[in-house]
């Protein structure tokens, strides 16, 4: 990175003292040749200047390299056709970037100012975990690591939906059909099932919708003390569930909120914005109309009988994030097909004149869905986490005890478990929160190309070299000789994990670091397989690849760690 810096800093010099404006941010013109032998980096801002000035490229290239002052961490700088390449000089490059990456606190950005809330999950009490909310705490826990590894402090928060129809459908549905009912286990995922049931009798006999609102409505007054009884019982069931699942996980969480602590101060809210004349009644219901000049269309934040909606709730939680924990920016991490929601919340916490309103941002993800199509609970047709789990579980197992016949039975567990997980998290962060997953069973379990267990598979690789090390070399003395294409691949890409950190942190995107620690495990195993380490008979060279699988290990390790997958003990 400081190596990069150093040829954007000479580049805006050269263009000072030639008097030339791109239209470009330097930053941008320089990128890393197809082959380290071309150069370490190129400097393409060549070509917006001949477009700019109507002139070859070239020409302007041949001006900078004629002016241009080497930086300190370069041996040479020249052309390849219109761009100006920077070759670096290897040994001191090498002995730089091994030294950084040996250390634990690789890629450790300097502490931020700003407190920042990541709220992610927000799996509804009484219904099931599925592979959807799978996503979005995946994301929201890589997410937050990514964010303080950048260092800004991190508040990670729940928000489950504890109150709403989905709630009082399950009440109703247990009150009239299985009153008394207590399953053994897993009582948060039957309670879903109970929703699933519900949505298909009121379905079957509309006549039910009536006593269902009237359980909604005794809900939010708190009038019925049996139900409030029944609805605090199963409550615990499903964080019960939930808390098992996050464990598994590896997620944590410093806050939860829950959806009935925001109707209250929410419906004041609304009452406020009524006065103010930002909302409006319509047939009943408190909407308020952003479809001019906004283009955003009705924002309904209270029915007409006088129940709260997500709207209502989410106008104080904005509020109780911001004076209450004292955060300087506010994540939600949603589902996609709640954009439009959070442009309207967005949109009127600005019309209330709410000093944080721009410090919200919202993090939208895609579906995960499977070849038979979309999934839904209310059709009952979700994939549910537990389901995931023991497939993958029962299948990564299978290959664990092909592998290792010989070890303890609960440490083949162990294993497996660690690599199904590991399996299901990194689908979940190996693209873009915009694209829609669809996941394969059979191919997320591989050994083999981008999948979780390759990348666990490289760190332990790694790890196993190290085991045997009898004594570490110290980095500062070790001779770094000319290295063969495979090491200096690896400490090319080694030298990009903070930038790679930085990147995934401005951005919010977590698939930054998978693609990045693909590419490592890749480039390692490589090297391990044409390049002997501790059978190294030059000593010099033996200690250099010691250190060298010692940043693999530990940036690999790293990278692990900011997705939230374990590193399994043996594969």
């Amino acid at each position: 990175m400081e190596a990069r810096e150093e040829v954007v800093e000479a580049v805006k010099e050269v263009l000072k003292k030639l008097k030339l404006k791109p239209q470009v941010e330097i930053e941008r013109t320089i990128e890393e040749p197809p082959s380290y032998k071309m150069g370490d980096l190129a400097c393409s801002v060549s070509f917006p200047l001949g477009k700019l000035k109507r002139k070859s490229p070239r020409e302007f290239a041949e001006k900078i390299l004629a002016n241009i002052k080497k930086p300190k961490s370069c041996s040479k700088v020249k052309l390849a056709g219109a761009y100006v390449n920077f070759f670096f000089k290897k040994d001191l490059f090498m002995g730089s970037v091994l030294k950084e990456a040996v250390k634990t606190d690789y890629g450790q950005n300097l502490p931020q100012e700003e407190k920042v809330m990541v709220e992610y999950s927000q799996a509804n009490t009484h219904k099931a975990f599925h592979i959807g909310h799978l996503r979005g705490t995946s994301l929201g826990e890589s997410l937050s690591r990514i964010l303080r590894q950048s260092g800004y402090e991190v508040v990670q928060a729940n928000y489950p939906g504890d109150v709403g129809a989905h709630v009082a459908k399950v009440l109703w549905c247990y009150r009239k059909f299985h009153e008394g009912e207590v399953p053994r286990e897993s009582k948060g995922e039957w309670l879903g099932k109970l929703y699933t049931e519900a949505c298909e009798k009121i379905e079957q006999y509309p006549d039910y919708k009536k006593e269902v609102e009237e359980v909604l409505r005794n809900l939010e007054d708190e009038s019925d003390g049996d139900l409030m009884q029944l609805w605090n019982e199963t409550k615990q069931w499903s964080i019960n569930d939930f808390n098992k699942i996050y464990e598994d996980l590896d997620a944590h969480f410093d806050v939860w909120f829950f959806e009935s602590q925001m109707e209250k101060p929410g419906k004041e809210i609304v009452q406020e914005l009524l006065k103010e004349k930002i909302a409006k009644k319509s047939d009943g219901a408190i909407i308020i109309n952003m479809e001019k000049p906004e283009k955003l269309g009705i924002f309904l934040i209270l029915r007409s009988d006088g129940t709260a909606l997500y709207s209502t709730k989410d106008l104080a939680l904005a509020k109780t994030k911001f004076e209450d924990y004292g955060i300087d920016k506010s994540i939600y991490i949603t589902g996609s097909e709640q954009r439009l929601h959070f442009q309207q919340l967005f949109n009127v916490l600005k019309k209330m004149k709410f000093k944080n309103a721009d410090k919200c941002k919202h993090i939208p993800y895609d579906l995960v869905t499977l070849a038979s199509g979309k999934m839904s609970s209310r059709e009952g047709t979700s994939i549910l986490y537990s389901e995931m789990k023991n497939r993958m579980f029962e299948k990564a197992l299978e290959e664990v005890m092909l592998r290792n016949p010989d070890i303890d039975p609960r440490m083949q567990r162990k294993i497996a478990l660690d690599i199904s997980l590991g399996a299901m998290k990194f689908q979940m962060l190996n693209i873009g929160n915009n694209k829609t997953i669809f996941f394969d069973w059979e191919r997320s379990l591989e050994f083999e190309g981008e999948t979780g267990p390759y990348l666990q598979y490289a760190t332990v690789r790694s790890m196993h070299i190290l085991e045997d090390v009898k004594k570490f070399p110290d980095p500062a003395k070790v001779d770094m000789k000319v290295p063969n294409d495979e090491e200096y691949e690896i400490i090319k890409h080694l030298s990009k994990f903070p930038m790679a950190v930085r990147e995934a942190s401005k951005n919010y995107r977590p698939d930054i670091i998978a693609n990045y620690s693909i590419h490592l495990a890749e480039k390692f195993n490589a090297f391990y397989a044409q390049h002997p380490v501790l059978k190294e008979t030059d000593k010099d060279v033996r200690k250099a690849r010691i250190l060298l699988v010692q940043s693999v290990y530990n940036t690999l390790g790293r990278c692990l760690y900011l997705l939230g997958i374990r590193i399994p003990e043996r594969m």
